[in-house]
């Protein structure tokens, strides 16, 4: 599906003659045992030079990369564009991967349970290893489940 998307994208760019620009935004999710709210809050992710490299290997080759198919927690700190892992990966689940034909935004979608001092996220292309596409750090987070929605755009 992500190869439909950027063949799109390609045509798109190509007749318009616009600029490519891609940013990204993580929001992360927290409910209680109870399923009551815990937090809502939203922050800008940063795309690592692996991520840009993907991301032009997605667009340009003929055999394609794989897919981003996971995404991850840690309880270290988060590293610049030059990071290629997690700083101290504790969980990977699989990510959904969501897109609306005619829109510039794609998500992907984890939920990980009992979640204890996570301070740091990555979206990959492997169920272990992989690509580190994009990743974000934020102040430690400890909750019964924990959604994060990775957010792309590319404008």
């Amino acid at each position: 599906m992500f190869k439909k998307i950027m063949q799109f994208i390609r045509a798109t760019l190509s007749t318009r003659n616009e600029d490519l620009k891609v940013c990204g935004k993580v929001r992360l999710i927290g409910h209680n045992k109870d399923g009551s709210l815990a937090f809502d809050r939203e922050s800008s992710n940063l795309i690592t030079n692996a991520g840009f490299d993907w991301i032009s290997d997605v667009m340009g080759l003929n055999a394609q990369p794989s897919d981003i198919i996971k995404m991850a927690i840690g309880d270290g700190a988060v590293g610049d564009a030059t990071a290629t892992t997690l700083t101290s990966e504790t969980d990977r689940q699989d990510a959904e991967y969501a897109h609306t034909p005619g829109t510039k935004v794609l998500t992907f979608t984890a939920i990980f349970s009992s979640v204890v001092a996570a301070t740091e996220y990555g979206c990959l292309n492997a169920a272990s290893g992989g690509t580190l596409v994009n990743t974000a750090g934020f102040t430690a987070i400890t909750v019964d489940s924990l959604q994060i929605v990775c957010t792309i755009t590319l404008s």
